[in-house]
């Protein structure tokens, strides 16, 4: 089976999150951030986060849902709210950046979402969403540095209406970042939902740590 971006250990929209670590203040506004994020690192990893925008942008999911997607890859060190965006402005925000730097490369662009690939897949993605939405909802209620409404909405819609890979890569984050810690059997479930999306065995690996 083919490993997809080879084998890396996330992109798209879900690894972006990397760009907003504590201290990412000394590095400008986050506006310059994300520009300078999207302009240092290679084509393949704007092409994912093109796609995952393109997709999140063309569903026309709320603003709220967009900034609770964002809080599950970032939280609690860029709150979109509290820096005075809109989530929806956000998007196309990384939609304009990711298509600037791949114009750098020569790249092919997309200029509207790709369907997804994996929808025979969306039920599995809504099952262990279903298994962990208390713990996710509670585990936000009470996050350190404040309160995150909306996680698991959000992560239903895009398993349903955008694409179960982003879903399951963005349940991983907010799992990481909100809890409940996980079972074996929920585990090894992810390993193989991994397989299925073609992701590389560093992925879903480097979350071995939500076991109890």
């Amino acid at each position: 089976m083919t490993e997809r971006f080879g084998g890396a250990s996330d992109f798209g929209f879900s690894l972006m999150g990397e760009a907003f670590h504590s201290h990412w203040r000394s590095e400008g506004s986050d506006v310059e951030v994300l520009a300078d994020y999207l302009a240092r690192n290679p084509a393949w990893l704007a092409e994912s986060i093109l796609v995952d925008a393109l997709r999140l942008e063309a569903a026309g999911l709320p603003a709220w849902q967009i900034e609770a997607l964002w809080s599950a890859a970032t939280h609690p060190f860029h709150d979109l709210r509290r820096e005075g965006h809109d989530g929806r402005d956000w998007l196309r925000r990384i939609v304009r950046f990711s298509r600037e730097r791949l114009r750098t490369e020569d790249s092919d662009i997309e200029e509207c979402a790709l369907p997804s690939p994996y929808s025979h897949l969306t039920g599995a993605v809504l099952d262990e969403i279903l298994l962990v939405s208390v713990g996710i909802t509670e585990g936000s209620l009470h996050a350190f540095g404040g309160y995150v409404p909306g996680v698991v909405p959000a992560l239903n819609q895009v398993a349903a209406q955008v694409c179960p890979d982003l879903a399951f890569r963005l349940l991983l984050r907010a799992l990481a970042k909100f809890g409940p810690r996980i079972s074996q059997g929920q585990y090894d479930r992810y390993v193989t939902l991994g397989k299925q999306f073609e992701y590389g065995e560093l992925l879903v690996d480097g979350y071995d740590h939500l076991m109890s």
